[in-house]
């Protein structure tokens, strides 16, 4: 976990139409039954517009010709500060060598949200030239409400590319971030908060902590966030090693209520996505529908001895990880309680270090209720240690998987070993339909098909999920095995 110098960034649905380096959807987009989604806006009706443009604005003008679009304002931090609430900012195609922030005087509300947006079809770029301070966004929200943000670029940040902290109903959607030295979206103290489809690239390209110890974050981090929907983004390209931060997304320091679902992350050193409570209590956070490939596969700890509880990581596909498939980290000693990892497709994990698919290094005796159900774990690389490890044995239940191959570690006496299978589980190819094309979806004839069994919410009859990767009906009996129904 990286010391946090928190700003935040909330975010809801949005209407308004605009496009902005707009990534690859994943397609993935269930649901969750329990998950308190961010409030949305039952209407739009932000007026009136104003106008800026870097090539014909100009500061000096009054704020009623601003609403001219042949007479916009030069900057935007000008704008910013001239803009009434629920008003409409489009920003024209441009770089602008800004680092802005929005006023609490341009605050929209729930029926009329303040909308900032580039111009439909131009392309408008905040450019930090790698200067400035530490904590510094380029595009900054403090104590903001109902704010609509839309096909901005923010690239060369000293620090973040966009932040904000005691945010509510905040959307940031269709944005991207680029060659930024801290996280490309930061977040704290917020609720009611929508991050969909961005693109962030490059991000936290500082190697090296502070003094105080400080690191650069994760490519998009919630820190004390609540109410959240992180969904549809694409993160990459973070070359970094991870010693001071750089996965891909984090929600840590006591999240609550949200969602991380349909990503792309690929091609980072570090893990791809990261529950972490820290030193407080972290709940009710679903992780499905994510892509992961060639990163450090998904965790989740409580670095500083905080409690993680009813965390479901379901219908995900990791492939390529560096290490593990899954992690539950074992530093801080932190406490799992109802953590569940269901029908996700694991394949060719495990490339460097002591990794197998899930490793569970906790030591902690008060975890409850580990459940690994339903999950294809397919390994071949010559690196594989192991498909399930833990030192704890007592709160797992661990059935109905498929694996090919399985594999026991030889280093420790309490690792899942082939004495705990059963015979619901699986030993065999799961048949995808075209590895080489990515293509993890099931063969007619595969043997995870109606292996699967229905995993209901802890202490009810609810199922978890009813969907799988795709939004395809699990069916109420007999799910197929991994991310994927036939």
């Amino acid at each position: 976990m990286k010391t946090i110098s928190f700003c935040a960034f909330l975010l809801i649905t949005l209407f308004v139409m605009v496009a902005c380096d707009k990534p690859a959807d994943p397609g993935v987009t269930p649901k969750p039954p329990v998950v308190t989604p961010p409030t949305t806006q039952t209407t739009v009706s932000a007026t009136p517009a104003f106008y800026v443009s870097i090539t014909t604005g100009d500061d000096s003008r009054t704020a009623a010709q601003a609403q001219n679009a042949a007479t916009p304002w030069k900057t935007i931090q000008k704008a910013f500060n001239s803009l009434p609430a629920s008003a409409t900012l489009i920003i024209a195609g441009g770089t602008y060598a800004e680092k802005v922030k929005v006023p609490i005087s341009a605050n929209g509300t729930a029926n009329a949200p303040t909308v900032i947006r580039n111009k439909v079809g131009e392309t408008v770029i905040l450019d930090g030239q790698n200067t400035g301070s530490q904590w510094e966004g380029l595009f900054s929200l403090n104590g903001n409400k109902h704010i609509i943000v839309k096909g901005l670029k923010a690239q060369n940040g000293f620090w973040y590319g966009f932040s904000g902290e005691g945010t509510t109903n905040v959307t940031l959607d269709s944005c991207s971030t680029f060659n930024t030295r801290a996280s490309g979206i930061y977040v704290k103290t917020s609720s009611q908060l929508t991050i969909t489809r961005n693109n962030v690239r490059r991000a936290c390209q500082e190697p090296n902590r502070d003094a105080s110890g400080n690191g650069t974050q994760e490519c998009i981090t919630l820190g004390g966030c609540s109410q959240f929907s992180v969904t549809k983004n694409e993160i990459w390209d973070s070359t970094v090693p991870g010693n001071s931060g750089g996965e891909g997304i984090d929600a840590k320091g006591g999240c609550y209520d949200g969602e991380i679902s349909g990503n792309y992350v690929h091609d980072i050193v570090p893990l791809g996505i990261y529950i972490d409570a820290g030193s407080r209590e972290q709940y009710n956070i679903r992780v499905f529908g994510n892509r992961l490939v060639s990163t450090g596969g998904l965790s989740v700890a409580g670095e500083l001895g905080g409690h993680a509880r009813d965390v479901y990581f379901y219908n995900n596909l990791v492939v390529n990880s560096k290490s593990s498939g899954l992690t539950f980290q074992s530093i801080g000693n932190g406490k799992y309680t109802n953590v569940y990892v269901v029908n996700n497709t694991f394949y060719n994990n495990a490339i460097s270090g002591f990794a197998g698919d899930i490793g569970n290094y906790s030591k902690n005796a008060g975890n409850t209720n580990i459940v690994i159900r339903n999950n294809i774990f397919y390994n071949k690389t010559t690196n594989y240690r192991f498909s399930i490890w833990h030192d704890i044995a007592a709160p797992h239940v661990i059935s109905h998987n498929l694996y090919f191959d399985f594999r026991v570690s030889n280093n420790g006496a309490n690792s899942f070993n082939a004495t705990k299978l059963t015979t619901a589980d699986v030993q065999a190819d799961p048949q995808f339909v075209n590895v080489p094309g990515s293509d993890f979806l099931l063969k007619a004839t595969s043997p995870a098909i109606n292996k699967g069994v229905v995993v209901t919410l802890p202490g009810t009859t609810t199922p978890l999920f009813i969907t799988d990767s795709n939004g395809k009906s699990r069916g109420t009996s007999g799910w197929d095995m991994g991310a994927f129904e036939f």
